[in-house]
């Protein structure tokens, strides 16, 4: 695989991205509320960020499949976005368990990414299973406040997953770099 020297600002923005995305969340959980919504909101940002930047990379290398993932995935997390500006409302619960019919396809697309590791594949497609069940309550017509507490656990899974192929693609990145750096200082 070719080093593109775009990656050395790309891969490590990824990785920040994710890692202040789920920063972020961690702290609305001790925080007042109206702080809450602006880490939330800036949680959303770097989450949409950090996919757009792995589309990019993705395409680049020739994962195209992998890298529409990531373009589903962040026009979901889009919806997300919006759904919180409704939350208490009926229609923010309905738009939030939206949000959630772009992760399937998202993830398994994703899962075409060939150098992934086969637990990081599979961490992907059990990704799927907590957001299905989003789905399936707001089909089955369960209160609102409990499609938020299952929205809660599927976004904390989807940023552990994300911090773990953020990691992969900076550990990938700088290996590749040391190799690069070997073979042009001869």
């Amino acid at each position: 695989m070719e080093f593109h020297k775009a990656d050395n600002h790309i891969v490590p923005a990824q990785l920040l991205c994710f890692v202040f995305s789920l920063l972020c969340l961690i702290q609305s959980f001790f925080i007042p509320p109206p702080i809450t919504e602006i880490l939330v909101r800036f949680k959303d940002s770097f989450f949409i960020t950090g996919t757009t930047l792995l589309s990019i990379k993705l395409a680049r290398d020739g994962w195209e499949m992998a890298a529409s993932g990531f373009i589903i995935l962040t026009i979901g997390w889009g919806v997300l976005f919006t759904a919180t500006d409704y939350l208490g409302e009926n229609t923010g619960y309905i738009n939030l368990a939206s949000a959630f019919y772009f992760v399937a396809p998202s993830m398994v697309l994703m899962a075409y990414y060939k150098p992934f590791n086969f637990w990081i594949k599979l961490l992907l497609i059990i990704n799927i299973i907590p957001f299905l069940l989003s789905v399936a309550l707001k089909i089955a017509q369960v209160k609102g406040s409990e499609i938020i507490y299952l929205s809660v656990i599927n976004i904390l899974f989807i940023h552990f997953v994300s911090l773990v192929w953020s990691i992969y693609f900076f550990l990938k990145h700088k290996k590749l770099k040391r190799i690069t750096n070997q073979i042009t200082s001869k």
